[in-house]
């Protein structure tokens, strides 16, 4: 019963709530709306049909990648391969199965919800024009950095060049950053899956964001990652050893190790090579050569930069109300003898009251929710 606007701004609304969760910053930025950027659009598309781009179809306007002759390229596409392994009924009226809608035209005699005048006629931008069109406006017609995941490498962010190139006549991005996929036990994790996990499940069961966060750094980006309970528990148990560590060792006395600092920079700069950063938080607590308070000032200023907040550790730490203390009690009585369903029934309790039990090795840990 929701509108195609209603549906979008429940999911930039959870997208933001996410990005607040995880420590990303995000209120000082500009995050463009596709659907407020129509006219920019409409004047890219035109570009690209004044050079000679484009086609029309009965059902939109087409641009014709057999005109950029770099179009295979980037993704080392086949195209030739892609011909005779198509397993979809393409458009017909298409040039070559590599060409793409830049305007699709909306269907006679039905009225949709996103839909805008243009040259061609009432109707709505392809995929990929959108991304051109507001890269162009914030950032310019040739721009440093582009990332993405490296699904989109062989159709949507190849037509991006293809588009903005042709309509320029400059290089559209000088480096690209695609991220892996985040597998789970059966392989690349869907959204159409019954596995499928959003943040606001992994807070339900009582994890924090940032030891997501942490367990997402301890693989390099361009490489595969696994998710499993098992294995986010040992990152937030890697975690929780580094904000134990600093809470137990806060102090304003010690310096920055610049050895450190400078192994962890080096790790950095080589392709956001965060597992070794990782790895040197650890390797640092591990120093006897180095005293605990430049120890304490190394781990705040590396996990500044990776975003992991050590330095509000103690204010992450719950205090429990007494009412809330007495339900864990009966709840542990509950667990120990094996009394499921009243152990469920306090945690609801709990719940109620704002706060999330989580059962580990070491027994019941709880957080605000």
């Amino acid at each position: 019963g929701k509108s195609a606007w209603d549906i979008a701004k429940m999911y930039t609304d959870a997208y933001f709530k996410d990005l607040e969760a995880l420590n990303i910053p995000f209120k000082d930025y500009t995050f463009p709306r596709a659907t407020d950027h129509i006219p920019e659009q409409i004047a890219l598309i035109r570009q690209l049909e004044e050079k000679g781009y484009t086609y029309q179809t009965t059902d939109g306007i087409y641009f014709d990648t057999s005109k950029f002759k770099e179009y295979a390229d980037f993704a080392h596409l086949d195209v030739e391969g892609l011909k005779s392994g198509a397993r979809v009924e393409e458009n017909k009226e298409k040039r070559n199965i590599t060409d793409f809608a830049l305007w699709k035209f909306s269907p006679k005699d039905e009225k949709r919800q996103m839909e805008w005048e243009s040259p061609w006629g009432k109707g709505f931008p392809g995929w990929h024009i959108e991304c051109s069109a507001m890269a162009m406006k914030y950032l310019g017609h040739h721009f440093d950095i582009h990332t993405g995941g490296i699904d989109h490498i062989p159709v949507h962010h190849t037509n991006e060049i293809a588009q903005s190139e042709c309509a320029t006549g400059e290089k559209f991005v000088n480096y690209w950053m695609h991220n892996n996929f985040l597998n789970d036990t059966t392989g690349k994790m869907s959204k159409s899956g019954e596995d499928f996990l959003t943040l606001s499940t992994l807070i339900e069961k009582g994890y924090d964001p940032l030891s997501y966060r942490y367990f997402l750094l301890t693989a390099h980006y361009r490489k595969e990652l696994s998710f499993s309970f098992e294995a986010l528990d040992g990152a937030s148990s890697a975690y929780k050893k580094l904000i134990t560590w600093c809470t137990e060792h806060k102090t304003e006395n010690g310096k920055v190790n610049q050895e450190y600092k400078q192994k962890f920079l080096e790790s950095l700069y080589d392709d956001l090579g965060t597992p070794t950063c990782i790895s040197l938080m650890h390797e640092l607590l591990k120093d006897e050569s180095v005293s605990n308070d430049d120890k304490y000032m190394t781990l705040m200023d590396m996990s500044a930069i990776l975003g992991l907040n050590f330095h509000t550790a103690e204010k992450r730490e719950v205090s429990v109300p007494e009412e809330v203390q007495q339900l864990l009690d009966a709840r542990a009585i509950a667990r120990i003898e094996k009394n499921y369903d009243e152990s469920d029934r306090l945690r609801d309790e709990i719940d109620a009251l704002g706060f999330i039990v989580k059962d580990t090795e070491n027994g019941q840990e709880i957080i605000n929710k």
